[in-house]
């Protein structure tokens, strides 16, 4: 037994090193179980052989062996495989029969394993064969929470990585899990973990930028606290609200270490009120319109007649009399300057061209050229710098 445990153990390291002369000696002379467990490793011949020896791989495929066994952690050589990123090699366990969708003990895919640790080639050749996208691990994250939260320094790999699992399906919004573990979208994954490239690929798709977790929190807020300052400009320029709050009333801002980032979210949050404001009036001046509107098409419509034409006529001469009368009383005040002199002579202006334009065939020349004198008069008594 313990002759042949040490053959046996003599043949797992010849398949970890890649000595092929080695491995073809000890397959030829028989009496090697090829899914043989180390010992040492806990994990079979082809599971160490994946991390790299192509060759090593075929020689196992070629005396049978078990393509989908699992080491002790429930990974299978497809798992090794893309955890070192060896596209060719998952293509081969592909071939032979190795199972895209098998999970570790932890929920984690061969897909996730290419995710976290930023192998775009395996993603792709996992996607083209057909790879579940949408599978969830133990925390309840996808393959997309991985790439975001990954270790990874090179972040154009893992902007690759995001986009093509975008494209091809992966859920943007997806929170992972709060049991011992933070609820995050992948977006704030990527505010945490620093991962730009990631954020934008999820911001060009028009992921949500205010999502929260349990304690509120958003992207923006992760991003502050976390100093990245060019996750907060990212997030920013994509239309992140600035006045969220966290669970105790915390802002964005409250979360900033510096005084330049500080600044800039304070003046954020200012400019978010200021166009919220617009937006709001805006809003109720199309309502207003849109009942006058609905007024003027539900209201009786009448015929006018000459005489109530006349009438309507009187309308503005009544309402000009009564603004000359006050006028009249209006003396010189310091309180009334150039500015307001030119706003009641163009009120005035005004008010004698709706009376011109409306009674074009009134008598009402004598009242307008009376009036207009008057008018005139009375505001150079109000400013007689004027006149």
């Amino acid at each position: 037994m313990g002759i042949a445990n040490s053959r046996q153990e003599k043949f797992w390291e010849a398949c970890g090193y890649g000595r092929i002369g080695e491995v073809k000696e000890f397959l030829k002379g028989g009496n090697i179980d090829v899914n043989w467990v180390s010992y040492t490793h806990d994990c079979c011949p082809i599971h160490v052989a994946s991390q790299g020896k192509p060759e090593i791989v075929q020689l196992l495929l070629d005396a049978d062996c078990d393509v989908n066994v699992q080491d002790n952690r429930g990974n299978t050589a497809l798992h090794h495989a893309a955890m070192k990123g060896h596209a060719d090699i998952m293509q081969t366990l592909i071939d032979a029969g190795s199972r895209v969708n098998t999970t570790d003990k932890n929920g984690w895919s061969p897909l996730h394993c290419a995710a976290y640790w930023a192998h775009p080639n395996v993603v792709t050749t996992l996607l083209e064969n057909g790879i579940d996208i949408h599978l969830k691990n133990k925390d309840q994250r996808t393959a997309l929470h991985e790439t975001a939260r990954s270790l990874e320094m090179d972040d154009r790999k893992l902007g690759q990585i995001a986009r093509d699992l975008i494209a091809a399906g992966s859920d943007v919004n997806c929170k992972s899990s709060d049991e011992g573990e933070a609820d995050f979208t992948g977006l704030m994954f990527a505010a945490y973990h620093n991962h730009p490239e990631v954020a934008s690929a999820l911001v060009d798709v028009g992921c949500d930028l205010n999502a929260s977790g349990t304690n509120e929190w958003t992207a923006l807020h992760w991003a502050a606290d976390r100093e990245h300052d060019e996750l907060v400009f990212l997030l920013l320029e994509a239309g992140a609200d600035p006045t969220k709050k966290g669970e105790r009333g915390e802002l964005a801002v409250d979360r900033a270490k510096s005084t330049e980032m500080q600044e800039l979210l304070m003046n954020a949050v200012n400019m978010y009120h200021e166009l919220t404001s617009i937006q709001d009036d805006d809003k109720n001046i199309s309502l207003k319109a849109a009942k006058k509107e609905e007024k003027v098409e539900d209201g009786p419509k009448h015929n006018k007649t000459e005489e109530t034409e006349k009438d309507d006529l009187q309308l503005p001469k009544a309402e000009l009399a009564e603004n000359m009368t006050s006028l009249e009383s209006l003396t010189i005040s310091e309180n009334i300057g150039d500015a307001s002199v030119i706003a009641i002579e163009s009120y005035v202006t005004e008010e004698f061209a709706v009376v011109k334009n409306s009674s074009a065939e009134s008598d009402t020349t004598d009242f307008r050229s009376e009036n207009l004198e008057d008018s005139s008069n009375n505001i150079s008594e109000i400013n007689p710098e004027k006149s």
